[in-house]
């Protein structure tokens, strides 16, 4: 069973935050995403659907702060920007992406997922919430 768990954002409405969900849940529909969160860049949520045994609070710190530390390793190699940071875990996979340079996404996916067509659909998700986080 899924939490749907969202943090309103001082500069965020009502009607954002219920099409950010929106977003995640059409996400949820591939039966390979265990689940998904909206993360601000310095680590608080802002939206996640979540199993209810992920603290979404951990996740979104944890995340930030890899996401961070990687791109801080990777600028003194001179790489300007990261795509995507995976790690494995025994059970699942955990992606961090970038949505822009506040908000980061953070996928769930089940160890043997097919990560080709995953990342085609976090793309497109990510094209989503930018146009929507623009308006």
């Amino acid at each position: 069973m899924k939490l749907i768990q969202t943090y309103f954002c001082l500069n965020m409405n009502n009607l954002l935050v219920e099409s950010l969900n929106k977003e995640l849940e059409r996400l949820e529909n591939f039966s390979e995403i265990i689940g998904t969160a909206i993360v601000k860049r310095n680590g608080l949520l802002i939206s996640s659907i979540l199993p209810r045994d992920i603290d979404e609070r951990k996740l979104g710190a944890l995340a930030a702060t890899m996401f961070e530390a990687i791109e801080t390793a990777a600028s003194s190699l001179g790489v300007n920007q990261i795509k995507n940071l995976t790690v494995e875990y025994q059970d699942y996979q955990f992606i961090v992406m970038e949505i822009d340079q506040n908000a980061l996404l953070v996928s769930l996916i089940e160890f043997d997922a097919n990560l080709g067509l995953i990342f085609i659909e976090i793309e497109e998700s990510i094209k989503s919430i930018k146009s929507l986080i623009r308006r």
